[in-house]
């Protein structure tokens, strides 16, 4: 966790809602649009990274026995994060999931993983919202708890 993550966290929720960033400032669409070349490599890399953080999640469920209710929180942000991680960077990183692991996948995979893609986008600006303002939270956070 850390600033850094929940710096990512913004940019990737940004990413998600371009089009509610650029209406409310001119100087984000600037910044957006400098950035949306790399979308799909930083999408891939934040499904991966979700991927990732979930696992952690699941091994380390041994911080609820930290000092309650720091570790519960510290666990249920860690895993708010993998969530998030994983859907936006399954958005952006779209074309890439398909090239790189459905490609080899049986054509029932891959109609199952459409629908469940159709069923993401739908959220889209829920998912990049929600990563904002999680990732100011994780930022916050880092720095009450010093994570």
């Amino acid at each position: 966790m850390g600033i850094i993550n929940g710096l990512i966290l913004v940019i990737l929720g940004a990413l998600c809602v371009p089009p509610l960033v650029a209406q409310k400032s001119p100087n984000a669409k600037a910044l957006l649009d400098k950035i949306v070349p790399f979308q799909g490599i930083f999408g891939f890399i934040m499904f991966i990274w979700g991927i990732w953080v979930l696992i952690q999640c699941v091994l380390n469920l041994g911080w609820f026995g930290l000092v309650f209710p720091w570790g519960l929180i510290y666990w249920i942000t860690i895993l708010v994060d993998g969530i998030l991680s994983l859907f936006g960077g399954a958005i952006l990183g779209w074309g890439l999931i398909q090239q790189n692991i459905l490609a080899k996948a049986s054509d029932n995979v891959k109609a199952k993983a459409e629908e469940s893609f159709a069923k993401i986008v739908a959220l889209q600006p829920k998912i990049g919202m929600a990563a904002i303002i999680f990732g100011l939270w994780v930022i916050i956070s880092s720095i009450i708890f010093r994570i």
